[in-house]
């Protein structure tokens, strides 16, 4: 029901389950200098509230959350906060918060939904020393990276909004992806999208994965992340600092042995990524051999997706 992102949801009692933020309907607006439009409903109606995940940080603030606080004043305290943002509660210590990580729930769930079909479509048989680099939406970040990759013969980059297609024939265009489920239910977009761009994964020996954000002191994952589990592909990523840290706090095996991970820690995002980049220098420029140990544990990363990763994503609203 809920596919679309960067909005809030309030969760009522247990009996109400999710429901629009906005109770007359549709989707409330953003502005990126005031954030999203909040509901304020009545603590007896209400005291548990679902933030949906892209929350608007400036000013070393989350934006909404400060409009909870300034409405409910000292009633803050009766309000519990869900949100897949992991380590927000270090950011607002004195606030209830609790990981629920929604999004993430629903895109597991539709990849079980689709397990065998997932299986057959990607494959160790054609892989070759290129790596990955998918962009859709214009970032900031992304036009850093593109800029470093464009020019690099062992990258196979798109970048959709910037008018950069993949090389893939059959490849979607950004009103495809927009009208997916218009007239398609049986799958989430971003599951098909994946299924579409497989013979890509399968050329190629891992993806650079440029995330939605890259400067929040708690981090985002999406299925930009999530989807190189299922894809078979070990990863660098340009996100939030800490972002591998998580991923292996989650147990996933981020393949230490050949890429340099040291840029985690870096908390300033242009010195981050340029450091991503030299440090795997040699990795880029040449890729590296996917050998049966390899297979094996992304295999077992892919497993791991499924299973106990699913047990961790289930959340007690």
């Amino acid at each position: 029901m809920f596919t679309k992102r960067g909005k809030s949801f309030y969760l009522g009692e247990l009996i109400c389950g999710l429901k629009q933020l906005d109770p007359n309907g549709g989707w409330f607006s953003h502005d990126p200098n005031s954030g999203w439009e909040i509901d304020t409903p009545h603590l007896d109606q209400c005291h548990k509230i679902y933030l949906q995940d892209d929350l608007t940080y400036k000013d070393n603030k989350v934006l909404e959350l400060e409009k909870y606080i300034n409405y409910y004043k000292q009633d803050i305290e009766k309000i519990t906060f869900y949100t897949w943002h992991s380590d927000l509660k270090k950011v607002y210590p004195k606030l209830n918060i609790k990981w629920y990580p929604f999004f993430l729930q629903q895109h597991r769930n539709d990849a079980i939904n689709h397990m065998d079909e997932i299986a057959q479509a990607f494959n160790f048989e054609h892989k070759t020393s290129n790596f990955l680099c998918l962009n859709r939406n214009i970032r900031k970040h992304r036009d850093v990276v593109y800029q470093k990759l464009k020019g690099n013969k062992n990258c196979i980059i798109s970048y959709k909004q910037r008018g950069v297609a993949s090389p893939l024939v059959n490849d979607w265009s950004l009103t495809d992806y927009r009208d997916w489920n218009t007239h398609d239910t049986e799958y989430l977009t971003n599951t098909k999208n994946l299924l579409v761009v497989s013979e890509l994964y399968n050329r190629c020996c891992f993806s650079l994965v440029t995330e939605t954000r890259t400067t929040l002191p708690f981090d985002f994952v999406t299925e930009k992340t999530t989807q190189c589990f299922l894809a078979l592909h070990p990863a660098l990523y340009v996100s939030n600092r800490h972002h591998v840290k998580i991923l292996k706090e989650w147990k996933f095996d981020l393949f230490d042995d050949i890429f340099d991970h040291s840029y985690d820690e870096v908390d300033n995002e242009q010195q981050r990524i340029a450091m991503l980049l030299d440090k795997n220098k040699d990795v880029i420029d040449k890729g590296f051999v996917i050998t049966e140990n390899i297979k094996s544990r992304l295999l077992a990363n892919r497993n791991h997706y499924f299973d106990a990763f699913g047990q961790m994503l289930t959340g007690d609203a």
